[in-house]
């Protein structure tokens, strides 16, 4: 049965909220410092394999690590596994059962003027063991420049599962990018994209899909440019 819920995350710089997912009460959707840039704003080198350590990734919403720590323990960094990732390392962090999604936030490396994104794909590889028990909320949160955008794409066909899944998003006004809330929200233009991409100062990629406690893994997060292959 798919749920929706809501998701709240207050960030120091940006608040992100828009209709996601309640895993208890579900309702239906209502109207740092750069690293070294290359050409366009985007780096010679920008990925995370996690195939030594978590890269300074950490959790927004309703998470905690992998350790075994009880549900009230939540933690701000995914935790790490050398290998079972695809291949090599990945991150993972379990639902900590509080009816709020979860997402997984990118480091510093990857924020800031990521201009020469636009018209590329955010790539990343997901896999989750869960109940199948899923529901909607965003897939992907971009925030920068005084603006918020979230988009969901995945549905029974698409979500992933014991296996690994790889996904990739256009970073284009082509894609069904949403300002604020990803189904009721106006679509974003390629200014509102240039925008948050010029000054990114937020990105989420969800690690939730299941509305009973479940645990979500991440690997090979890159930004790729566009005309280029992965």
């Amino acid at each position: 049965m798919r749920k929706f819920a809501f998701l709240s995350i207050a960030f120091a710089l940006v608040a992100v909220s828009f209709y996601g997912c309640d895993e208890t009460n579900p309702t239906e959707p209502t109207a740092t410092t750069a690293p070294s840039l290359g050409v366009g704003g985007m780096p010679t080198a920008l990925s995370s394999t996690f195939d030594s350590d978590h890269e300074g990734w950490t959790l927004a919403g309703d998470s905690r690590d992998g350790t075994g720590h009880g549900s009230g323990s939540y933690w701000l960094q995914p935790h790490h596994i050398a290998s079972g990732g695809n291949p090599g390392g990945a991150i993972y962090a379990i639902d900590g059962g509080k009816g709020v999604a979860w997402f997984f936030q990118a480091p510093p490396k990857f924020l800031g003027n990521r201009s020469g994104a636009y018209g590329g794909t955010l790539e990343y590889d997901i896999k989750y063991d869960g109940t199948g028990n899923h529901f909607y909320t965003a897939d992907v949160v971009l925030a920068g420049n005084g603006k918020t955008l979230s988009i969901h794409f995945t549905d029974e066909s698409d979500y992933p599962g014991s296996e690994w899944k790889h996904y990739s998003v256009e970073l284009s006004s082509d894609a069904d990018w949403r300002v604020e809330n990803p189904f009721l929200g106006p679509a974003a233009t390629e200014q509102d994209l240039r925008d948050a991409l010029k000054d990114l100062n937020v990105l989420l990629i969800r690690g939730e899909y299941d509305g009973s406690i479940d645990t979500g893994y991440l690997d090979n997060v890159r930004f790729v440019p566009k005309g280029r292959a992965k």
